[in-house]
Formats: C-alpha cells, sequence, structure tokens
C-alpha cells in the first residue's frame, strides 16, 4: 500500500496586537479560526504568535522554510507594523513565497494592500473557507483568479477584485485547533489563571456608525448551543479550565442561544466561569429569571459598549441605545452578582453638531454607574474614525490627515492618533476622572480590602473622601492630588491593553 501523501505546510502569522508596547494575553483566535479547516484536512499548519518569540524574525524565517505559503492577519493600527516587517523578511529570503494577508484592515482597504510588493493576496472578510479555496490552488500551481473574497495583483501589477464570497454558518466549520498552540504558555502569561478566548459567532447585527464589524463579516452568524457547549466541555476537560472569554463582538445578539448555552452548561456540571459581550439595550431585556440562570451557569462578567452619555452622539453613531438603558443595565447586572467592563468613546468632533459637552456628559455617566455598582470597570477611548466605517466618511471634510499608505495605517489607532477636535486638557480630565477620581470615590471591594492591608492607609482615605466630595461638585481643576499621585506612583498615561481590538468590534 502507498503510503498516504503528505500534506505541505502552511505557517499562519499573528504579529503582536499592541505592536512594541507590549503584550496582551489574548490568544491569536483570527488565525486559529482560519487554521480549522486547513488543520483538518491534513495540512501541517504552524500557528506563529509573535509575542511568544524572543527573536521573532528569524524563527518566522525557520519556521517559513518549506512551507506552501504564509499568511497574515493583522488589524488597523501598531499590528501592522509587524506584519510589514514580517511579510517583508519573508519576501527577502524566499522571493517565491506566496504572502497571504486577512483580517480586519487588509478587508476594510483590499486594494491599497494588495498592491504591496510585499502582498500577494488579500482575503476579505471571513476567511476559513476563501483560505482554503487559495491552499488548494496553490497546491496545484494554479493562481487566485476566481477565488471568492480574494483581491490580488496579477502579473501585469493590475489589481483585481473577485467577487464577495457569501458568510458560512460558524457549524460548518471544525473546531478551532488549540491543540497547535503552547496553551500552558498563555496560562503563564495570563498569572496562572487556566483562561482560553472563544469566538462562538462572528459579525454583529447592528450597525454602529463607529464599528467596521458590518462591513467586514456583513451578518452576524453564531455556532449553535449545542456545538458550543461541546467545544468548551472538551476544552476544560482536555485543559482543566477555569475561565472562558468569549471573543463574539456581540455575544447576546441570540438571548435564545444564551439562554440555551446556559442551560447546556448547567445539565453538563460544566464548572467554569465565563466572560461575555453584550449591548446595554440587550441587557435590559433580560429577565431575573435569566440573569440567575446565567449567574448560575458561570457568566461572572458582562462587557457592554455603552460609547457615551449624550443621547446626540448616540443618535449621531446610530447606537439605537439611549443613557437610561445604560442605567438599568447596570443595576440589572449589579443585582445579579455580574461584574461589568463598559466601554466609551470621548471626543468628537463639534462640526458633528453635537449638543453641550458630551465629554461631561459620558464623564457623569460613568460616575452614575461608578456610584451604583463600584465593582464595574470602565474603560474610555479617543473617538478616532476607522476606515470602513459611517464615522469615517462623516469626518472626511475635516482637517486631520489621512493615511495614504500601509505603513501610515500603521499610526492610526485609537490612543496614538491625535484628532485636532480634542485637547489634552481633555484627555487629562478624562483620565483624570475614570482612572483616579471616580475609583477612588466609588470603592469597590477590592480596593477596600487593599486600603485595609496597606500600611499608608491613613493617607489614602483623605484621597477617598476628597474624590467622593469632587464627584458631588462635578469640580475636578486645580487636580493637585492627582498631580502628586502621578508622580509618587510613577502613573504615566495608561494605554488600554487590546484597545484596538476593542475599538474595532465596535462593544
Amino acid at each position: 500500500m502507498d503510503e498516504a501523501v503528505k500534506k505541505p505546510k502552511l505557517v499562519l502569522v499573528s504579529p503582536n496586537p499592541l505592536g512594541d508596547w507590549g503584550y496582551s494575553v489574548e490568544m491569536p483566535l483570527s488565525i486559529m479560526a482560519v487554521a480549522a479547516p486547513v488543520h483538518a484536512a491534513g495540512y501541517e499548519v504552524v500557528l506563529f504568535d509573535e509575542r511568544l518569540h524572543e527573536d521573532a524574525d528569524e524563527e518566522l524565517l525557520a519556521a517559513a522554510e518549506g512551507a506552501l505559503c504564509v499568511g497574515v492577519s493583522t488589524i488597523t493600527g501598531d499590528q501592522l507594523k509587524g506584519a510589514i516587517r514580517f511579510s517583508r523578511r519573508i519576501k527577502e529570503r524566499y522571493p517565491e513565497m506566496p504572502v497571504i494577508w486577512g483580517g480586519y484592515h487588509p478587508t476594510l482597504l483590499p486594494e491599497l494592500t494588495a498592491a504591496e510588493p510585499y502582498v500577494d493576496a488579500v482575503v476579505r472578510g471571513q476567511g476559513e473557507k476563501t483560505f482554503q479555496e487559495i491552499v488548494a490552488r496553490l497546491e496545484e500551481g494554479r493562481g487566485f483568479d476566481g477565488i471568492a473574497g480574494v483581491t490580488w495583483r496579477d502579473a501585469a501589477g493590475t489589481i483585481v477584485s473577485n467577487p464577495d464570497r457569501p458568510m458560512a454558518s460558524l457549524d460548518e466549520f471544525p473546531p478551532v485547533p488549540y491543540e497547535l498552540l503552547d496553551i500552558e504558555r498563555f496560562f503563564r502569561m495570563n498569572r496562572g489563571r487556566r483562561a482560553i478566548q472563544y469566538l462562538s459567532s462572528q459579525g454583529c447585527p447592528f450597525k454602529c456608525g463607529y464599528c467596521v464589524e458590518p462591513k467586514v463579516f456583513g451578518k452576524w452568524s453564531g455556532r449553535s448551543a449545542e456545538k458550543v457547549v461541546d467545544e468548551l466541555e472538551e476544552l476544560a476537560r482536555r485543559y482543566r479550565l477555569e475561565h472562558v472569554s468569549f471573543a463574539d463582538a456581540n455575544f447576546s445578539a441570540n438571548l435564545k442561544r444564551v439562554r440555551e448555552i446556559c442551560e447546556l452548561l448547567i445539565e453538563r456540571g460544566i464548572r467554569i466561569t465565563w466572560t461575555v459581550t453584550g449591548r446595554a439595550d440587550q441587557v435590559v431585556r433580560i429577565t431575573p429569571d435569566m440573569s440567575r440562570l446565567m449567574k448560575d451557569a458561570g457568566c461572572a462578567t458582562m462587557e457592554i459598549g455603552i460609547e457615551s452619555g449624550s443621547q446626540t452622539i448616540l443618535d449621531i453613531v446610530d447606537k439605537r441605545t439611549t443613557p437610561e438603558k445604560a442605567l438599568r443595565s447596570n443595576e440589572i447586572l449589579r443585582q445579579a452578582g455580574i461584574k461589568g467592563v463598559y466601554a466609551f468613546m470621548v471626543g468628537f468632533p463639534r462640526e458633528l453638531d453635537v449638543e453641550g459637552d458630551e465629554i461631561r456628559q459620558t464623564l457623569s455617566l460613568i460616575k452614575r454607574l461608578r456610584a451604583v455598582h463600584p465593582d464595574v470597570v470602565t474603560v474610555t477611548f479617543f473617538a478616532t474614525p476607522y476606515p470602513g466605517t459611517p464615522f469615517y466618511e462623516m469626518t472626511g471634510g475635516l482637517d486631520i490627515p489621512r493615511p495614504q499608505t500601509t505603513e501610515e495605517w500603521a499610526s492610526w489607532e485609537s490612543t496614538s492618533v491625535s484628532t485636532p477636535w480634542i485637547t489634552e486638557q481633555e484627555k487629562d480630565l478624562v483620565e483624570r476622572c475614570n482612572n483616579f477620581y471616580f475609583p477612588f470615590a466609588y470603592l469597590n471591594q477590592q480596593k477596600r480590602e487593599r486600603m485595609r492591608r496597606l500600611r499608608w492607609k491613613l493617607a489614602l482615605y483623605p484621597l477617598h473622601w476628597l474624590s467622593l466630595l469632587r464627584c458631588r461638585f462635578d469640580y475636578y481643576g486645580l487636580p493637585f492630588e492627582w498631580l502628586i499621585m502621578k508622580r509618587l506612583l510613577q502613573m504615566k498615561r495608561l494605554r488600554r491593553v487590546g484597545s484596538q481590538i476593542d475599538a474595532l468590534r465596535g462593544y
């Protein structure tokens, strides 16, 4: 009997999402998802996560030797820097090696990306089937002509965009191959916590004006509740999991599915905690019975994109919710014992006919949420127009330089883009309120316990009372205690881990 023909090697690369700023502990789910069909088909798949390599450039070149192709996943911003560097190095060492880009940024700007000499083709949108078809073509020695969902450069240098590929149901794809990762390494990166990220759906049924999710995926598609729980049960057994963080853009898009997942987790005795994503207008539809079910099934945290305390801003970005729903959802989560993680955007252009001081309105909402539920986490971003979004088009006539090259887009990121419509004074106000005054005024349980243990706790209680007084009168001027604490603790402007990803998801 002839020995089975060995399938070629494929290398899938995830550059560090934070560039030179450090690393986050999220697993590289984008390349893991694309790897699932080709791995199941018998190809040798190498997942290359830059964060796990000391000499990433040379180690990638060694891994790529003899590969059929190299795939690179990237989002707009810092991750592009690694994607560009790796692709150039591959082309220098292996000029004939096909380099395929996918992910949010290439999907949003496919022609610009495909024009780069270090990129042979771009996979647009959902990449699982498209990449599998590319691999089959390359194995046969054929090109990209006619492959749905691909933008490529032909022999004459002409950019060709093939027709879009319809989004497939996630139930059509095999489970994500976690076994290709060094899972224990990720646990160590996460301070020993046996936690993973898991993707149960793609896309979002809403079309918020700042979010690229509808442009990338077109619609929402979720695995069935039974398949989700089947996979979680196996992963929990195999890796002795403590926690699962659902990386969905909108896990709560289908509340019937949420209920089914909860019931199956309880029925099968899968004892893990989990974090999910959703919207305030979805939470207010959760009944007390449903919230108890979620808590009993292990739901510990819910991440919600509230975005603004200004109804005008919410209407401009087509959020289709209200600050009042944010307050109600916060109360629902408090009563259920579920921690809320709320994301906000501030600093919108005044040319959009914003009524009132939207930054102050948002800070006021954050204060009210923390006063009711001190254990919440609130994260603020500065409004940054991303390509492919209505917000980007809205700001087209404003005085802000637009990137013209892939290299320039590598510096376009929500914590670093200098938009002319928000001042440094306003940025400082947002930071000291959200990261200092509000947390000190409304102490959560963890802070109370830490303060009781500290030798210099007597110095912190006056800060608590002073912060509470400032919040009561909404006066944050002359911030002497903030300046002292920044100097004492060498506090710098905090960079939000995963901020690019969060902003692009549009929570």
